[in-house]
């Protein structure tokens, strides 16, 4: 059906936009020598993003009928988009707080955030060809790397505040904290797989 196959695109396509992002910013963690390349690199997906969006909207709008609930499909686009977003708010505090060098919590946050990504798109795409296991399967994954997440962020805090360098404390903690977010939107997207599969039951 065109119409179904339509909304399905523009959601895999912005799921494949998430995943640039994650790379984009796993790759920034390797090297932050090139800060302002990567940060603009991230705003061009998230801009790119916003525009997947947007249009999916406008069709959303003028439809009657779709393959799923209307309110899933705008509940994907728009978590999915917050994903990038904060993606884009990690590189950006980065930047302005001219960090030097990347900290082993954020490439640990930087792995995570990429294989949730990933996968969020595989999850897309079993939700597209209808295989509730493999959606399952995904989203069990994203909620395993978001706890694993929280990890990163509890012992990193803790590891930070003995350092006794005030200003760093605060840079670091918010970026920390940031990228933490980052999973909990993954898993936000997750959840709504998951509630699409529940229902379709």
């Amino acid at each position: 059906m065109p119409q179904e196959q339509r909304f399905f695109d523009a959601l895999g396509a912005e799921a494949e936009n998430v995943l640039a992002g994650a790379k984009a910013l796993r790759a920034l963690m390797d090297d932050f020598s090139r800060i302002a390349e990567g940060r603009k690199r991230i705003k061009e997906i998230e801009h790119r993003g916003d525009e997947i969006v947007h249009r999916l909207y406008d069709v959303l709008n003028q439809s009657f009928v779709t393959p799923i609930a209307k309110e899933d499909i705008a509940a994907l686009a728009s978590r999915l988009d917050d994903v990038l977003d904060y993606i884009h708010a990690a590189a950006t505090r980065i930047a302005i707080y001219e960090i030097d060098r990347p900290t082993k919590p954020m490439v640990e946050f930087g792995d995570v955030i990429l294989k949730a990504a990933e996968q969020l798109r595989d999850g897309m795409n079993a939700v597209k060809d209808r295989k509730k296991d493999a959606v399952l399967a995904c989203t069990i994954e994203v909620n395993r790397l978001e706890n694993l997440a929280d990890d990163v962020l509890t012992v990193s805090l803790g590891e930070l505040l003995k350092t006794g360098d005030p200003v760093r404390i605060i840079k670091l903690k918010e970026i920390y904290e940031t990228l933490e977010i980052v999973t909990d939107r993954c898993e936000d997207v997750a959840n709504i797989l998951e509630d699409i599969v529940v229902k379709g039951r």
